[in-house]
């Protein structure tokens, strides 16, 4: 479904630039510090190589097959290099640049234009104003993202509107040694949906938990139909920002989402088995949890503690939660009472 996006064999970049720590240098430097597998294309019309590389002045230049293209130019010259993909057959496309539906109406033209040609030549379109993918798989590596925290191979995949958060997840996910399977901060999100992804993770046998920050859903029936089906199967916990006024119009200023007020948000997560969270470092340490043991099949939980204290905190937190802790049975406390001293 999305495996041009996602495991990519063959990756342009158009806008590939000589000038370090720009978008157009930093994905190329990233795709080969991370040891990408496929074959990297830049794409300068006044550069001989990028990176080491050989580049071409056109994308039609290009000897070889391309999956997916990086689109790293301004907004006003997009719709014709979408046009060049679909004629060099390009499956999907990342478009970096912004200046698109959060821009007004004149993005929104470009947007809806651009969009036109993908369909046209049946090119999924990831963004725009995005950040990108990553698949931490050693049989891919594949890094098509501007950040600077290269993940371990790992069982959690994490999906983001706002790539400023999913680059905050990846950081607190990487200082606590937890490995990530699959990454996708998707900006606009005008074609390729977030219900899409978590679909796609949801099918991927080697992702164990789902990460999932979002402003708005566009499409929310959409949204809850795939999340009903996913949760069956592994955990989505989910942030969504965005809940207050103030927060509802920084999201539409944001990405140019719909985002609206947004009071009803965890009580449909609830209904459709989604764990809401407001702290995006407890949603991480939950995360790793549920990645690393199997799902409870219920809601009773034991506590075993080395002292008293402790155990009567952990009792509040648990109950608070809807969860019970059950009395110890008759068993147990003969063999507890054979096993401690009597003052335990």
């Amino acid at each position: 479904m999305l495996d041009a996006l996602f495991k990519p064999k063959a990756v342009a970049l158009i806008g590939a630039s000589t000038k370090e720590l720009s978008i157009g240098n930093v994905i190329i430097r990233n795709l080969q510090t991370y040891g990408y597998k496929g074959e990297i294309y830049p794409v300068n019309a006044k550069a001989d190589e990028v990176c080491g590389l050989k580049s071409y002045p056109t994308i039609a230049d290009i000897p070889g097959e391309v999956d997916l293209a990086h689109i790293i130019i301004p907004s006003q010259f997009v719709p014709q290099a979408i046009e060049e993909c679909g004629q060099k057959g390009v499956k999907a496309v990342i478009i970096n640049s912004a200046g698109f539906s959060e821009m007004g109406d004149e993005g929104i033209r470009l947007q809806e234009e651009f969009l036109a040609n993908a369909r046209k030549y049946g090119i999924r379109v990831f963004g725009p104003n995005c950040q990108g993918i990553i698949n931490s798989d050693p049989e891919l590596n594949a890094y098509c993202n501007f950040t600077f925290t290269f993940p371990k191979p790992g069982s959690i995949s994490v999906v983001a509107l706002s790539g400023g958060v999913g680059a905050l997840i990846m950081q607190v996910l990487d200082d606590l040694d937890i490995g990530q399977r699959l990454y996708a901060s998707n900006g606009n999100a005008c074609d390729v949906s977030i219900p899409e992804i978590i679909q796609y993770y949801g099918e991927d046998e080697k992702t164990k938990a789902i990460i999932l920050y979002t402003e708005g859903f566009d499409k929310p029936r959409e949204f809850l139909e795939v999340a009903r089906e996913v949760t069956a199967k592994k955990p989505i916990l989910a942030m969504k920002a965005g809940r207050t006024e103030e927060g509802a119009k920084a999201a539409s200023s944001h990405t140019g989402s719909l985002a609206g007020v947004d009071i009803a948000t965890e009580l449909i997560f609830e209904k459709i088995g989604v764990l809401p969270f407001h702290d995006e470092g407890e949603m991480v340490r939950a995360a790793m949890a549920f990645s690393s043991q199997p799902i409870p099949t219920g809601n009773r939980v034991g506590i075993i503690t080395n002292t008293g204290g402790p155990a009567v905190i952990a009792t509040d937190v648990l109950i608070d939660f809807n969860l019970e802790v059950p009395k110890l049975g008759e068993a147990s406390i003969a063999r507890l009472r054979d096993t401690q001293f009597p003052q335990a």
